[in-house]
């Protein structure tokens, strides 16, 4: 058995070397993924010297709105990361129009409502290594492959523990260079491989676990009974003004102490207006784990998603994206994710070099003797 599951893990990184390759560097890249874009685009940054009252959120829907021609409605507006950030309205846009069906992405100053640019997401660098890392730029089909692959992933890695841990210390002080005795490149090779696998691999299975998640959204929310998306009824009057910067005074009121983080309008198809809000015991920072619902038109509110009150297994669906991302700790835990994404992708060059030197190497070495 030991021989074939060693096979096993031989032949399955084999499968999976370019895929786990590719997937370590983009997602290594996209923690980043915003202040690249902005040392990309300095345009989507606030200048020091800006001054003055914020502009309301009715005057940056009112430009999202009509940042370009044909747009129906927006989709979500999402509150600026930090204080030199812009908002970032995301609209639909109508049937006759040419982008009808595209992520159309609009970057509005927080200070003049300005439209500072407008986007296709997937079209500009940082989104487009986004949606490399999630189906290699080859369909939603292909995201379904990177899902199977990252089960296979999880099998190959306990396959790769079980028969890599040292278990002596003459194994840990070969693990740990600690013998006098040169090393074949070979013997580095493997050293590599298995020291870079142990050091990562706690974070580095949580990713393959969230990961996993996060490409089968349905059985992840019926596994862990995620909280269903409310649809209150909403009773439209006729003479009744829409006001949005009282939708956020009515969020404030209710939830004093939570700060809103995107706000999805009213349409056709959902009459009530979402507003998500996140708290200092959220893991979700930049899209909140509260969400409440609203009248548009009376700022009542009809509905309401708390974290507070979920049960342990809920609040786990609320943690997966912040563990792949490293959102849920900030700063440390992106670079956490972005250390194990840089030694998960050497640690696929090494075990692929290692299998090639296996391979090939020898067999060449043995037609001279």
């Amino acid at each position: 058995m030991r021989k074939f599951w060693i096979e096993f893990h031989r032949i399955s990184g084999l499968i999976l070397f370019i895929p786990l390759f590719l997937q370590s560097v983009s997602g290594a890249i996209i923690v980043f993924d915003h202040a690249i874009d902005e040392w990309l685009n300095p345009q989507l940054v606030l200048d020091d010297d800006i001054s003055g009252p914020p502009a309301s959120i009715a005057e940056v829907m009112y430009a999202a709105l009509h940042a370009l021609p044909d747009v129906a409605h927006i989709n979500s507006l999402r509150t600026p990361r930090n204080d030199k950030a812009m908002y970032t309205a995301f609209v639909e846009m109508n049937s006759q129009s040419p982008l009808h069906g595209k992520t159309i992405e609009v970057m509005i100053n927080p200070y003049t409502a300005d439209v500072v640019s407008v986007r296709e997401w997937g079209s500009y660098f940082t989104s487009m290594i986004y949606l490399f890392h999630f189906t290699f730029l080859l369909g939603e089909n292909m995201e379904l492959v990177l899902g199977l692959l990252a089960i296979l992933m999880l099998a190959n890695v306990i396959v790769g523990v079980y028969y890599g841990w040292p278990r002596s210390k003459k194994a840990w002080n070969w693990l740990l260079a600690r013998t006098q005795k040169s090393s074949s490149t070979i013997a580095r090779l493997r050293r590599t491989h298995i020291a870079l696998g142990l050091i990562s691999l706690p974070v580095f299975i949580v990713l393959i676990i969230t990961g996993i998640s996060l490409i089968f959204p349905d059985q992840t929310k019926w596994l862990l009974n995620r909280p269903a998306k409310a649809s209150p009824d909403v009773d439209w009057l006729s003479n009744q003004p829409i006001q949005p910067d009282h939708w956020l005074i009515s969020a404030k009121q209710y939830w004093p102490e939570k700060q809103w983080q995107r706000i999805i309008p009213p349409c056709s198809q959902s009459p009530s207006v979402e507003i998500r809000l996140n708290a200092d015991n959220d893991p979700r920072k930049t899209s909140g784990s509260f969400v409440l619902w609203l009248n548009p038109q009376t700022n009542q509110i009809l509905a309401e998603q708390s974290y507070d009150t979920m049960s342990l297994r809920q609040k786990t669906a609320f943690w997966l994206f912040p563990l792949h991302s490293g959102e849920a700790f900030d700063l440390t835990g992106r670079i956490i994710v972005f250390i194990t994404g840089i030694f998960t992708a050497v640690l696929s060059v090494a075990g692929g070099c290692l299998w090639y030197r296996r391979k090939f190497k020898r067999q060449h070495q043995k037609r001279f003797i």
